[in-house]
């Protein structure tokens, strides 16, 4: 089963985004601090990161999370769906997310409608690697 985790400060948030990836079939890590987070990102195999810009009080430009992943060799790099949340993002901009090394931006308002948006990020996330994780298979 993949594992999501979820990095948002909104308790709420939290629970709507579990409950979404459950019904998915992905199991969810919520961790409850940056420290957690990147504990769990080093111990853990994830799949998918959602993270808010400014989770655990971090910056937006210089959120270690984010940092984190994205400083990852490219070939385990791959094997994490990132999608940033924020409040002054522009949802599903594409020339944003790849600036930021992400596969998916979303503002905070638009995180009620996140399975519309994560079904169809998620598909054509799939889609693209498939071939490169065959590849990295063989």
């Amino acid at each position: 089963m993949p594992k999501a985790l979820i990095c948002e400060n909104d308790p709420e948030v939290q629970k709507n985004l579990a409950m979404t990836f459950k019904t998915l079939n992905i199991e969810s890590i919520i961790p409850l601090s940056l420290e957690e987070a990147l504990n769990t990102l080093e111990t853990e195999d994830i799949a998918i990161a959602i993270v808010n810009e400014t989770f655990a009080n971090e910056k937006p430009q210089k959120n270690k999370i984010i940092q984190w992943i994205i400083n990852l060799p490219m070939y385990r790099r791959r094997e994490i769906m990132l999608v940033i949340t924020g409040e002054n993002l522009k949802s599903l901009d594409r020339l944003l997310a790849f600036a930021k090394g992400a596969n998916l931006v979303l503002n905070n308002k638009d995180l009620n409608n996140f399975y519309q948006f994560f079904k169809r990020a998620y598909l054509e996330y799939q889609s693209t690697y498939r071939q490169y994780k065959e590849l990295l298979a063989k």
